[in-house]
């Protein structure tokens, strides 16, 4: 009996290993049943089974009929798909520290001549493995390494050996393929999108020849920067700007305008200060002791940082769903988001923060707000942030830019901070002076405005398709605005908190506003009431005092 690894819903994976291998008769002809026993939890078991019809070898002899670009085009380049065809590959891999696993690699070895762009001729003899060999005996497919052929431009002719490299040394070899002609094309750099972007934002760069791996693919620019104060950094010469992205495949890389910290509590990086890099950008392959320089990018490279740019994730949790059943508005959640949104934008109109209810993809530095039904840390809190800095203190400049007002974190939870995170929603009954656990700033307008939805005080939820055309659509549009409002501005009050408020610049332990007053969103939550937050009775909305307001224009000023 074999455990299998399950792959997907429909594929199990298991390895013969030498054990099962002469159970079933190896080396020779197997032929029999196998079949499959699901047992649940629940103590039922379920089978199925199909007839197998298997060659039980030790090893393979490989042969390689042709071994070619996957592309049309002759020429082939560092990291572009190549195939080899032909019959008895082996399907494993290597490991990390470069043995080999499961049943071996197949490896070509190529011997001949090698005429460079650029230089005599040399004769070559390497070998090689295709980094993403394929599940299948006759074709082993994948993007083409340093190892093959090196990494200087131009043309081999010769031979290529197929030979099968087991796990324990053993080698089978196949036959010689000879009279190959392969063009091994330059390292292109083509185009780079956007030519505008900000702090963690992905910048995709296109060519031809991107490699990693064993061998490195960066991007030298010579030019200068100029901020947004008109200072200039030099990046000519030997001082040119090295960036390293990231190789997804052979003609796309992404390249993030990361920052890191300088040691001194700021940060350095290309994305920390707002500026255009003007210069020549070149792609620059590195493998082994060479170096081979690339077809830089057509023209002088004008290339603008923005000003860093806050991206927040709102996470709806089921939880927040939850909530809203026991107001009563499950069937207008659509429109409770709706307000939400409206209300964050703007809150932080003006800075640049720009909240989305989607993950993004084109930022990987981003931050998250998740908003759901019950605290979790069973204090009935209305929201919380949860992050902590290496102090322990508020985020004094706005450094991080991935903090998750969410989940369980275990800094916070070893500071002995609590450590569940978000807004929660269900909490917001507690405003009611008819709940068990009625806060002090408890209020009878929140009953006037919701209790007329909520099951649980005999009223009656909005159905599907009340709103907005029903009797009670302008009770119903009230509660949509008051819930989405309240839900918006602690959105908005928890975020602050990230980003380093409240009182700006001011010491790193205060938290909230240190003078309370109406309409102020950094204010502590007793001083905020139910009718501020609704935006109800000619109250609210909240702003930020103009010391909060000064501190994230500064830290986050528009484009």
């Amino acid at each position: 009996m074999i455990t299998p690894e399950r792959v997907d819903d429909t594929r199990l994976r298991f390895t013969i290993d030498q054990a099962t291998f002469g159970v079933l008769g190896g080396p020779g002809e197997f032929e029999g049943t196998c079949r499959v026993q699901v047992d649940y939890s629940s103590g039922v078991s379920q089978s199925a089974q199909s007839p197998v019809d298997w060659h039980l070898r030790q090893t393979l002899q490989p042969r390689l009929d042709d071994f070619l670009p996957v592309s049309a085009v002759g020429t082939v380049y560092l990291g572009s798909e190549v195939e080899a065809l032909g019959d008895g590959f082996l399907m494993g891999e290597k490991n990390g520290d470069g043995s080999i696993a499961g049943e071996g690699l197949t490896e070509f070895r190529f011997a001949g001549s090698f005429d460079p762009d650029d230089g005599p001729a040399q004769g070559i003899d390497r070998a090689c493995a295709l980094a993403e060999t394929s599940a299948m005996r006759d074709k082993d497919s994948g993007p083409l390494p340093a190892e093959c052929l090196g990494i200087e431009p131009g043309v081999f002719s010769g031979e290529v050996t197929v030979v099968n490299v087991h796990p324990d040394d053993v080698e089978v070899i196949g036959n010689t393929l000879g009279g190959v002609t392969m063009q091994l094309g330059p390292t292109v750099l083509t185009r780079v999108s956007p030519t505008a972007a900000s702090r963690g934002q992905v910048i995709e760069m296109s060519g031809r020849g991107f490699i990693s791996g064993s061998a490195t693919t960066v991007v030298l620019i010579d030019g200068t920067f100029t901020d947004s104060n008109n200072q200039i950094t030099d990046y000519s010469g030997d001082k040119a700007l090295s960036i390293g992205p990231e190789v997804i495949s052979g003609d796309l890389m992404h390249y993030v305008l990361k920052v890191v910290s300088d040691g001194k509590g700021g940060l350095t990086g290309l994305g920390v200060r707002a500026g255009v890099l003007r210069g020549i950008a070149t792609p620059v392959v590195f493998w082994d002791t060479f170096q081979q320089q690339g077809v830089p990018l057509p023209g002088d490279v004008e290339f603008t940082v923005l000003p860093q740019r806050e991206v927040v994730y709102l996470k709806y949790l089921p939880g927040f769903t939850d909530a809203l059943r026991e107001f009563g508005l499950r069937n207008v959640e659509p429109l409770i988001k709706a307000r939400i949104l409206e209300v964050v934008q703007r809150d932080y109109q003006g800075i640049n923060v720009e909240f989305r209810e989607t993950r993004p993809t084109d930022f990987v530095e981003y931050g998250v707000v998740e908003i759901g039904g019950q605290d979790p840390n069973g204090r009935d809190l209305i929201g919380l942030d949860n992050t902590m800095t290496e102090n322990g203190l508020k985020d004094i400049g706005n450094i991080y830019f991935n903090d998750v007002v969410g989940g369980w974190n275990a800094e916070s939870a070893e500071s002995g901070h609590l450590a569940y995170g978000g807004v929660f929603v269900s909490s917001y009954l507690a405003f009611s002076p008819k709940s068990p656990n009625a806060m002090p700033i408890a209020d009878p307008l929140f009953d006037e405005v919701f209790e007329p939805f909520m099951p649980s005080r005999g009223g009656k939820l909005v159905e599907a398709g009340e709103y907005p055309g029903g009797q009670r659509a302008e009770q119903i549009s009230r509660a949509i605005r008051a819930l989405g409002s309240m839900i918006g501005t602690t959105v908005s009050h928890e975020w602050g908190h990230t980003l380093g408020l409240a009182y700006g610049w001011g010491p790193a332990d205060i938290f909230h506003n240190i003078e309370p007053a109406e309409n102020q969103i950094m204010d502590a939550g007793r001083y905020r009431p139910f009718d501020e937050r609704a935006e109800l009775s000619g109250k609210g909305p909240a702003v930020w005092t103009a010391e909060n307001r000064e501190y994230l224009e500064e830290i986050l000023p528009m484009d």
